[in-house]
């Protein structure tokens, strides 16, 4: 089974270093928009937006691009992979996801990341902490999704019955991935209940990922099919 999706990276306009005025910003942007829904003539199920800061990506925050490319579709999926929730307050991340939800109809599809090392390193998160804010920041998101209200104490948060605006659309909850590059990372995604993505890697490494991944969901009792797997790669030219 093999369902065709877009990763899209949202390259910034012009080469690195030369400036981009306002005017081929908004170019750029309406560009990508545009290839973006013609996906949807062009037989893909989804896209996946990807979120990157500082550097060669114009996507800081790819929720704002779901919730413009949504009117503008009617069956693409649309996702992050994924949203990087050492930058987050998690209340404010589920909050999103709900009205994401509603404003896609239904066709949010929900990832997260941990982050890259050299975009943590800018804003003064090591990696371990960055590691920590993210699987605390994920018990708080699962477990607000299931519930309607958040209630937690921890380590960086710590939150007493908030109410979530909405429940999402799809319930439980909308589907959920998680980008991994190592085999405890798609353990933890298994034992969870998340799909996962992974990119860049040997044919080797991605055999033992997802091995790993499916023998955690056995584990677990939890499903492991064809759909819970996948594999990023930057597109090239266009659709």
């Amino acid at each position: 089974m093999i369902k065709p999706w877009i990763f899209e990276f949202f390259t910034a306009p012009g080469a690195p270093g030369v400036g981009v005025t306002p005017q081929e910003a908004t170019e750029h942007y309406n560009w990508y928009l545009d290839l973006s829904q013609k996906a949807e003539d062009r037989g893909f199920e989804g896209i996946f937006f990807s979120e990157h800061h500082f550097g060669p990506a114009y996507s800081p925050s790819p929720n704002l691009l779901i919730a413009t490319l949504a009117p503008r579709t009617r069956t693409l999926r649309l996702g992050v992979m994924g949203m990087v929730l050492p930058y987050y307050e998690p209340w404010r991340a589920v909050e999103e996801i709900a009205m994401l939800d509603h404003l896609t109809g239904g066709r949010l599809e929900i990832g997260t990341s941990a982050g890259i090392p050299n975009e943590m390193e800018k804003v003064g998160h090591s990696v371990s902490e960055a590691r920590a804010r993210n699987d605390e920041a994920l018990e708080i998101i699962d477990a607000a999704l299931l519930a309607g209200t958040i209630t937690h104490k921890g380590k960086h948060w710590s939150l007493e019955n908030l109410p979530i605006v909405s429940c999402p659309l799809q319930q439980p909850s909308p589907t959920r991935w998680t980008t991994v590059v190592s085999i405890e990372s798609a353990r933890k995604a298994a034992r969870r209940g998340s799909r996962i993505a992974t990119s860049f890697r040997s044919v080797e490494r991605v055999r033992a990922i997802f091995d790993a991944y499916r023998d955690e969901a056995e584990r677990a009792g939890n499903p492991s099919g064809p759909e819970h797997l996948a594999l990023e790669a930057q597109p090239r030219g266009g659709l």
